[in-house]
């Protein structure tokens, strides 16, 4: 089985040149293959975000490869847009991504900024939304008005609405049971309580 994503001596160093030159990613190498899930964990200032500014281009590589299915992101620069419709974030603070006036809206932005429209786009909407237990009277509210755990469905929603490869979530929880998403209780596993 190829690795879906590639992380081949990553080195980022901020400040190159001046007295205040330090790099928070050393040689960093791993691979994600399809259907893994991965956890980055580590004390504050130890790198974590920058790396994943990588994973999606956010950031270059002052040295070292991200390779998604073995192609080197970087290879093409004016392509990286493509990049970042494949390798979604959902970043710590869900309000730092949620900008919209309503839920829907929210979920809706990546797909329709990839051309996705009417019937299409409404379908990729709502199944995200089901998928992480967002109901359907939420969807017309303001983002800002749910909960903290409210807002990481929503932004996992706008996440997994873009159907990114590698991202099954059918797979990876089971499909609905009897009370929504993931477990009996609807509790999708994984994401904070509702």
């Amino acid at each position: 089985m190829e690795p879906i994503l590639q992380v081949q001596h990553l080195t980022h160093t901020y400040g190159v040149g001046t007295p205040f030159q330090r790099s928070a990613v050393e040689d960093m190498s791993f691979d994600v293959y399809d259907g893994e899930f991965l956890g980055i964990i580590g004390h504050t200032g130890s790198g974590k975000s920058t790396l994943i500014q990588h994973l999606n281009g956010l950031l270059r590589p002052t040295s070292g490869q991200i390779l998604l299915h073995g192609k080197d992101i970087w290879a093409e620069p004016k392509k990286i847009r493509d990049v970042r419709f494949q390798v979604g974030l959902v970043f710590q603070y869900p309000e730092y991504q949620l900008f919209e006036e309503t839920v829907y809206k929210d979920i809706a932005f990546g797909p329709a900024n990839m051309g996705k429209t009417g019937a299409e786009l409404d379908r990729c909407v709502r199944e995200a939304a089901r998928i992480v237990g967002i109901r359907d009277d939420q969807l017309d509210k303001s983002p800002f008005e749910l909960s903290g755990g409210q807002k990481r469905r929503v932004a996992l929603a706008g996440v997994l609405a873009m159907e990114p490869p590698g991202a099954d979530p059918g797979r990876a929880h089971g499909g609905p049971g009897p009370g929504g998403p993931g477990e009996p209780d609807g509790q999708h596993p994984g994401l904070p309580p509702q």
